[in-house]
């Protein structure tokens, strides 16, 4: 592996300089947490988005929704959030800088504290000082996360909150998703959207935000039948695997669930399924993991979870998604707080559906992304994920070249090409420019061109260079 030192700060300033991602609101000192995707980065995003609905809504055959991103707090109310969903912070007793407690200590000790009591969490904070001025650190509180508001005015106003997961809003739509699709189980809906939650110390720019893109999947099944039909499409899957008693294995998946190391067919198929999704868009395997939750660290609700996790050489783990069994835990909730009920009757009779989530972060899997394929020219992206298929240089801007130039970027964009046209600075100039931003393919139009309709095609793999008519270049592509 090549050394990864800096390696952050080398994405995210090739990122601002090629507009893929920049810190949010700049010209005012910015604000922790937030980033801007640029014109750049929204393209490689939507084409991640893409792939995810290609595997998801094309293939296994989700429902798609779209919510609100403020919810009335009953929600959260029912969910457990304004209740539970909260970190421990400190602050430091001499300059009252705040620190994410599990975090601090982590950094400091280099020890995992996420389950731990109140109790333990102190202890460990009493042995450290203040990074900032070495001060005293006071005892550790609870701080909930949600970024609460209000709708309407006067005495119609109602408290609500900016969600901080897509899910709940799917729970609730439960009955009306049941009759769209046919009231058969199983049945998985998908949600593409923003959450928001008010990190106490946000840090690493991409990898842990407050405002951040979120893909969530529910799936909902017959308790008495948590079994998949096309397992064996990823049963062959090779995978490394850490499991809750932090024991490796290096198994396929088909063997890791014969094996019992993972439990549930459901599970280790949609684990297969996600694995295969990241390996679409470019991540390589050998940086995959996946990792059992330990049962201190589990939420009470589930009876299994599992992440995969990227092997960064310089973040170390991230968490690019979670897939939990939470039984009948959220749609139980919402039925005894809303007086609803979320009850279905099949052939086997009356019940309530189980969960299975399969939780995506958007934002941290494409880090990962241009982690992994930085090489010395830019990035090495996959041409599905690139933000063009193709550029289009004219070699000079003047003797009909400019003119014959844009001729054949309209070709390409009338054959439903996404197609970059750029005659600013020299031809190796733009040529390092598309290599930058992981554009697979440059045509650059000369005078030959003008003569036999011929054009130059480069491939940023290897930087090969050939002639072909443009008739063939459009096949190519």
């Amino acid at each position: 592996m090549r050394s990864e030192k800096h390696m952050y700060d080398k994405i995210f300033e090739l990122g601002k300089k090629r507009g893929i991602v920049y810190p949010s609101f700049e010209v005012y000192g910015g604000l922790s947490g937030f980033i801007d995707w640029g014109p750049i980065g929204v393209r490689i995003k939507r084409n991640v988005e893409k792939l995810l609905r290609k595997t998801y809504v094309h293939e296994l055959e989700c429902l798609e929704v779209e919510c609100p991103n403020l919810h009335p707090e009953e929600v959260f109310e029912a969910s457990g959030h304004i209740k539970s969903f909260a970190d421990y912070m400190t602050e430091c007793t001499m300059c009252g800088e705040p620190y994410r407690a599990d975090h601090l200590i982590g950094d400091e000790r280099g020890i995992e504290v996420e389950g731990k009591s109140k109790t333990e969490i102190n202890n460990y904070l009493s042995e450290i000082k203040c990074p900032k001025c070495s001060g005293d650190l006071g005892e550790a509180y609870s701080y909930n996360l949600m970024f609460e508001t209000s709708v309407g005015p006067g005495k119609s106003k109602k408290t609500t909150y900016l969600r901080p997961e897509t899910a709940q809003s799917t729970y609730i739509g439960f009955n009306r998703l049941w009759q769209v699709a046919r009231r058969t189980l199983p049945f998985g809906v998908l949600q593409v959207g923003r959450s928001y939650r008010n990190e106490i110390s946000p840090r690493q720019g991409m990898i842990r935000l407050r405002e951040f893109n979120q893909a969530e999947i529910q799936f909902f099944y017959d308790p008495n039948n948590m079994f998949v039909e096309g397992f064996e499409e990823v049963s062959d899957i090779k995978v490394e695997i850490l499991d809750k008693n932090e024991q490796t294995h290096k198994l396929s998946l088909g063997e890791a669930y014969r094996e019992k190391v993972i439990g549930n067919q459901v599970l280790a198929y949609h684990l297969g399924v996600a694995y295969r999704f990241f390996q679409s868009i470019g991540l390589p395997g050998e940086r995959l993991v996946l990792r059992q939750h330990r049962e201190d660290e589990r939420s009470f609700y589930s009876s299994d979870t599992w992440d995969i996790e990227y092997i960064s050489g310089e973040l170390g783990k991230i968490e690019m998604v979670g897939i939990a069994l939470r039984s009948d835990y959220d749609l139980t909730q919402h039925a005894k707080y809303s007086g609803k009920n979320f009850s279905v009757t099949t052939e086997n009779g009356k019940f309530t559906p189980h969960v299975v989530e399969v939780a995506y972060g958007v934002d941290r899997p494409i880090y990962c992304l241009l982690e992994s394929c930085l090489d010395d020219r830019g990035f090495a992206l996959k041409r599905e994920v690139s933000p063009y298929d193709v550029c289009v240089f004219p070699l000079v801007k003047k003797d009909g070249v400019d003119v014959k130039a844009r001729e054949i970027y309209g070709k390409l964009k009338k054959e439903g090409l996404s197609v970059f046209y750029d005659k600013a600075g020299s031809i190796g100039k733009r040529y390092a420019r598309s290599d930058e931003i992981g554009i697979s393919y440059c045509v650059t139009v000369d005078y030959d061109t003008l003569e036999d309709d011929t054009v130059t095609l480069r491939v940023r793999s290897d930087k090969s260079q050939v002639r072909k008519k443009t008739s063939e270049v459009i096949g190519i592509l």
